[in-house]
């Protein structure tokens, strides 16, 4: 017989074949594996185009800006007792205006138990000096607005004080030395809050 009269045959096929060949349960078992052979390759294959787009979910509920918020940045730093050591240095820096009508932003929020962490005559030292605190404040803030599953996209974002912070996530995104622990969506940006300073 000719290659010219030779065609390809199924799977199914192989596996009926098979079937009269060799009985029906060994059959099933070959057939078995060429299917689970089949499974994994979709599998990896989902997996290599996958989106993360629940990876961080537990951060918040921000999945896209049409959940933002209408409170702007400066009220969800005035507004919670988890950043009054923060407000206290937007106001010193003069910076309140920039938070609540500017932006979009995407603000990494030090926590009250991030400034707990410098010590006491060091912030003092800080909060006296209004250009260094400028600096510090920018440091935290980079232009537009990165959710979670942004951020974890990226090695690192250029923020205000015209240096870049490195992102990372080691299984918690990282921003510097500093872990989100939480995101909060704001109408002119996002607030993702850490635990240190960025200094």
């Amino acid at each position: 017989m000719s290659n010219d009269n030779v065609t390809s045959i199924s799977p199914l096929t192989a596996i009926l074949v098979l079937a009269a060949a060799v009985g029906p349960l060994a059959a099933l078992s070959i057939g078995s594996k060429v299917a689970d052979e089949e499974t994994l390759e979709r599998a990896r294959a989902g997996l290599e185009n996958a989106t993360p787009t629940d990876r961080f979910a537990h951060y918040d509920s921000l999945r896209s800006p049409s959940y933002a918020s209408n409170k702007s940045i400066t009220d969800i730093t005035e507004g919670s007792g988890v950043f009054t050591k923060l407000q206290a240095a937007i106001e010193a820096a003069g910076a309140e205006a920039m938070f609540s009508e500017g932006g979009p932003y995407t603000v990494f929020a030090p926590s009250n138990e991030a400034f707990s962490r410098i010590p006491a005559d060091q912030l003092q030292a800080l909060l006296s000096d209004k250009e260094r605190l400028n600096q510090v404040i920018a440091a935290h803030v980079v232009p537009g607005r990165l959710s979670p599953t942004e951020l974890m996209q990226l090695e690192s974002a250029p923020t205000l004080s015209g240096e870049r912070v490195a992102i990372s996530v080691p299984g918690m995104i990282k921003v510097g030395e500093a872990t989100v622990s939480q995101s909060i969506a704001a109408r002119n940006g996002v607030v993702h809050v850490i635990d240190r300073v960025l200094l």
